[in-house]
């Protein structure tokens, strides 16, 4: 209950509690500016835990239209790029995104140049009415996928990688994508394991 309101119950029937005037047109005016401003003050940073900086997590402040998100990318594409390299990655949650068109449109305002020229070794099925949003693998959802660093097996491989999730497992069994820093990894391997890795480079058989 809100101090007006306590306010209120403490006085007689013939009594009125003081009241705040109407906002002005001024004060809408700069309420809705705000909201809808593009600034990288109008969304929330946040981790998974205090422990763990990885992903850097974006939420709305204010705005979750899928229109402000869309604008609010392309205009801070540099800033989120920036943060993916520091980070490693970004999960963005929150914003109204409810079908595989609306997934698509909200990358592409943050990368417009994405390729579909190969997808890969696991079977996937493009989503009806977009040229880029395919499934991430068509196995069951409690097959295992160990970690691994995407399509590192090509010449050049995937710069950036966007997953999305429009439905939610209906069980906790499966559908969980799993995160790991490579960079990390490689850090942490014997200097004469990466000596190696240098010198003679990897050889994949598939």
């Amino acid at each position: 209950m809100s101090d007006q309101a306590d306010y209120a119950a403490g006085q007689s029937s013939q009594s009125h509690p003081p009241t705040s005037p109407p906002p002005s047109n001024s004060d809408k005016k700069n309420s809705y500016s705000m909201m809808n401003s593009l600034s990288i003050d109008n969304i929330t940073t946040s981790f998974l835990d205090d422990q763990n900086k990885l992903p850097l997590i974006i939420s709305p402040r204010y705005n979750d239209t899928l229109s402000f998100l869309t604008e609010w990318l392309t205009h801070n594409r540099s800033w989120v790029e920036e943060q993916m390299l520091t980070y490693g990655a970004v999960l963005i949650r929150g914003f109204d995104i409810s079908s595989p068109v609306e997934l698509e449109k909200a990358i592409l305002a943050l990368q417009p140049n994405l390729c579909q020229d190969y997808r890969g070794t696991s079977p996937r099925s493009v989503f009806d009415g977009t040229d880029y949003i395919f499934s991430a693998a068509d196995v069951p959802a409690t097959y295992p996928i160990g970690q691994h660093v995407e399509m590192a097996f090509l010449k050049a491989p995937p710069r950036q990688l966007y997953f999305g999730c429009i439905q939610a497992p209906s069980n906790s069994i499966g559908g969980e994508t799993s995160l790991c820093d490579f960079r990390k990894v490689y850090n942490e391997l014997d200097p004469s394991l990466r000596d190696k890795f240098q010198s003679l480079g990897l050889l994949y058989n598939r």
